[in-house]
């Protein structure tokens, strides 16, 4: 089905593209499964969906289709977005700038740097050359070090039997207060209505890859070259070693302690340290640990 139909079977009452989980009011999304208690929370939106979905869901428009994911990632090629628009920037010592961004004169930003339509808090400083895409929002006295990039675009394709077909990333990025991201790292922005956070007075050292829709939470310390796939959660107060890796979609507790180089393959349900490949808990949180920053709190 090609984008034209796609566009056409959408009433023009449903204007923005959601995820399933966090679908609202005149959005469209889609389900690939069959299941009628996985989408009866749905309200007046649209659902893209297989023909063969039988559920009673009253207000929400279904748009029968044989790979409803396919058909939703090519239909957000219908609303892309310009996330740099480099027609309405001006340069200011060194840095181009939106038009748009919201800039405080107490922050600092270093030559080199490219701001899409962002926000940014009060004394808040971009170091040389970092890329801040629109739709991110940084908080307050926030460091982001040279060659960083907040709100890149992430890589979620699907084929269509000839080619792959991209999804848009159409969501947000949302930094809390007093973080500090090192440098040349990269946190991919939300899909569809989804934001990526990250909690205040996070740490990310440099080379870390923050991946679409991961909430990270309250003063979580991330080493060099941690790796998170898309929707990872973590709690407050965790610990994530050097080049250590969680998969998409993990969740992780509270005081939490990663070590350097494992790879969590489950979610952590119970705090303490958690070791190797794949991970697994060895011990409680101790009060004093080798290189691990302890949190007042």
């Amino acid at each position: 089905m090609s984008l034209g139909d796609l566009v056409a079977r959408v009433p023009p009452r449903f204007d923005h593209l959601s995820v399933l989980a966090s679908a609202d009011l005149n959005c469209i999304t889609y389900y690939v499964g069959e299941s009628p208690n996985a989408v009866l929370h749905l309200r007046d939106c649209a659902l893209i969906c297989r023909p063969s979905l039988d559920a009673d869901l009253p207000g929400v428009h279904l748009i029968p289709v044989d790979d409803p994911q396919l058909a939703f990632y090519r239909l957000s090629a219908a609303y892309k977005v310009d996330y740099l628009d480099y027609s309405g920037m001006t340069e200011r010592a060194g840095a181009r700038i939106h038009m748009d961004a919201v800039v405080p004169s107490s922050c600092r930003i270093g030559p080199g740097c490219i701001l899409g339509a962002c926000v940014l808090g009060e004394n808040v400083r971009i170091e040389a050359n970092c890329v801040i895409y629109a739709r991110s929002r940084i908080g307050d006295r926030s460091v982001i070090e040279p060659n960083t990039v907040i709100g890149a675009t992430g890589v979620m394709w699907a084929w269509d039997g000839e080619s792959r077909v991209f999804l848009e990333q159409l969501g947000r990025i949302e930094i809390g207060k007093d973080c500090f991201i090192g440098s040349n790292v990269t946190i991919v922005r939300g899909s569809a209505n989804e934001a990526t956070v990250i909690g205040d007075e996070t740490c990310m050292a440099h080379g870390t890859m923050i991946g679409h829709g991961c909430r990270i939470g309250v003063r979580n310390h991330l080493a060099n070259n941690v790796s998170f796939g898309g929707g990872v959660v973590t709690g407050e107060n965790c610990f994530f070693g050097s080049a250590c890796t969680v998969p998409p979609s993990k969740n992780i507790c509270s005081e939490t302690v990663v070590g350097a180089g494992a790879l969590v393959s489950k979610d952590t349900v119970e705090s303490g340290v958690y070791v190797g490949m794949p991970a697994r808990r060895v011990s409680a949180v101790k009060q004093k640990m080798s290189g691990i920053p302890k949190w007042d709190v």
